[in-house]
């Protein structure tokens, strides 16, 4: 029989004696959910082990899809109940005898794909991946205008500004979604609304809102004034 792989069975105290690690198509791996699937900022989340066929002699957390040391959270050995931290280990992590992985207080930066590396009764190897989303808590915007006094037939162009990517964005008028004319046109990202030409029934507070799956934040108003011409 071969040797043990010191690839495959890294960081197992084996002796001689143990057979080599090999990859099992017979046995039915492990399987892993994130719990919940998508999580905004600051929350935890479980990568919960399931679908465990027989007790783990060890197993390995990595951040990303590569089983690689330099990307290792933990392992943990069964018989020694003995668990090391790797490089990617943060403080913010608690590993559990049965394989699970919980994230604490977590970040965009957690986002991403997560290995688990386990070895079992046989020490045959078993690697399966899950993948994280977090979402980030939008941060409140604000809307730029020129001017809030404006002439009657003039434009005014709303720009809802917010230093986050990827949220939609909504509009509001006196308190309720905005109404849109066919004097109103919205670019196409929604964050610049322009009103041309203004009428009397234009002037009141309008705000912008923001929002990702997990958060929104409104603006705060900005009251629109209409004057007439000069005679």
């Amino acid at each position: 029989m071969a040797p043990p792989s010191l690839l495959c069975c890294k960081g197992l105290l084996l002796t001689a004696a143990l057979s080599a690690c090999w990859t099992s198509k017979a046995v039915a791996g492990p399987s892993v959910e994130a719990v919940p699937p998508s999580v905004p900022e600051g929350e935890n989340v479980l990568l919960r082990v399931d679908n465990q066929a027989e007790k783990f002699q060890a197993f390995f957390w990595y951040k990303g899809k590569r089983a690689f040391e330099e990307f290792k959270i933990a392992h943990y050995e069964t018989a020694s109940q003995t668990l090391k931290r790797g490089q990617k280990y943060s403080g913010r992590e608690r590993v559990y005898s049965n394989g699970s992985l919980l994230l604490q207080n977590v970040t965009q930066e957690d986002t991403g794909i997560y290995t688990l590396e386990t070895f079992g009764t046989h020490y045959q190897c078993e690697i399966t991946h899950v993948h994280l989303q977090v979402y980030k808590i939008v941060t409140q915007p604000t809307i730029q205008v020129q001017s809030t006094i404006v002439k009657r037939q003039n434009a005014a162009v709303l720009t809802c500004r917010s230093p986050d990517p990827g949220v939609d964005i909504s509009w509001i008028f006196n308190n309720k979604p905005l109404d849109f004319s066919s004097r109103m046109t919205l670019s196409p990202e929604k964050h610049r609304l322009t009103i041309a030409p203004l009428r009397l029934q234009d002037a009141g507070e309008y705000l912008c809102a923001i929002s990702n799956p997990f958060s929104s934040k409104k603006s705060n108003p900005v009251h629109l004034f209409l004057i007439n011409f000069a005679h």
